[in-house]
């Protein structure tokens, strides 16, 4: 009986599924038909992450050349709005959307964001890879968030006598936190070299702008927790950071900084992001690490780290 009850239940889920794609394509043909645009061939698109965002890819009307952007549906049931990626005029042979490559959801500073990755041509001979950002507001609409837009780099995909820069899904997450978190901490300058970010959660290093104090940052989605090199090592100015790195076990992520100070000595700092988003300056851990000396290199202190983890068990 159970086995009916399981495949009757699986049956509605898919009908549903079914007549709600078939909707949502209904509204974007009307969409476009009351644009007098003609849709473009969209195998190539991502599927959408969050249902209320939809790319597009289209021609103009009475152009040859694509241009693309997003659809996103209000809470409230009204028209959808359109967010404009590339647009091409009739007759204008650039720019060109070649192709949405990406879209990619995560949280940071209890906000939900969409990272778009596109491509565009601006020239016969030069493509550029772009981010854009949506930002979900309390009211539950998507909305382009224009501080992180505006400060995404523009990287360019093919230009003479250059190689381009190796293109990485989580790219667009990444420019986001090293901005959003950048941004939070104007007094302090943001090392973007030590910078690591992973799904769920990221690890920056940053120093004062005289370079003599340092503090780590750890976040997962929510607030930060900032810890200041002291925590590691008291009473020691920081004079350099010179490393960072991660390590993933059972669920739990560790992010370690290797930071120097008075008499060229070379302290390590750990922090921890549990399976639930619990962040904590792990002290216990930093202490073994640079109690047995353990501090001549990044890999040599993350060799202590999983020692310590391995003995704790």
């Amino acid at each position: 009986m159970n086995r009916y009850r399981f495949a009757f239940a699986l049956l509605t889920i898919l009908w549903w599924q079914h007549h709600a794609l078939a909707r949502d394509s209904v509204s974007v043909d009307q969409f476009l038909r009351q644009q007098g645009w003609q849709r473009h061939d969209t195998h190539s698109l991502p599927r959408s992450p969050v249902a209320d965002v939809i790319p597009l890819m289209f021609y103009n009307k009475g152009n040859t050349v694509p241009s693309c952007g997003l659809l996103t549906l209000t809470q409230s049931g009204k028209a959808p709005v359109f967010i404009e990626l590339v647009g091409s005029e009739p007759g204008v042979g650039f720019p060109q959307c070649l192709n949405i490559a990406a879209m990619n959801v995560f949280r940071l500073q209890n906000k939900d964001y969409v990272a778009i990755d596109y491509l565009s041509r601006e020239t016969r001979e030069d493509v550029d890879r772009r981010f854009h950002y949506l930002v979900r507001r309390a009211t539950g609409e998507f909305v382009t968030d224009k501080v992180l837009t505006d400060a995404a780099p523009v990287i360019p995909v093919r230009e003479k006598g250059t190689a381009p820069r190796p293109a990485h899904a989580m790219d667009g997450r990444r420019f986001a936190r090293i901005t959003q978190l950048g941004m939070s901490q104007p007094a302090w300058r943001l090392l973007e070299r030590d910078f690591i970010s992973d799904d769920s959660s990221s690890f920056a290093t940053f120093q004062d702008r005289k370079g003599q104090r340092c503090q780590f940052l750890t976040e997962a989605g929510g607030a930060p927790l900032i810890t200041p090199s002291t925590v590691f090592a008291p009473g020691a100015r920081c004079d350099s950071i010179l490393a960072s790195s991660r390590y993933a076990t059972s669920g739990k992520v560790y992010y370690l900084a290797m930071f120097e100070i008075k008499d060229r000595r070379q302290r390590v700092a750990v922090t921890s992001v549990s399976p639930d988003g619990v962040i904590a300056a792990e002290t216990r851990l930093a202490d073994f690490i640079n109690g047995n000396g353990a501090t001549s290199s990044i890999n040599t202190a993350k060799a202590s780290l999983v020692n310590a983890l391995q003995q704790a068990r």
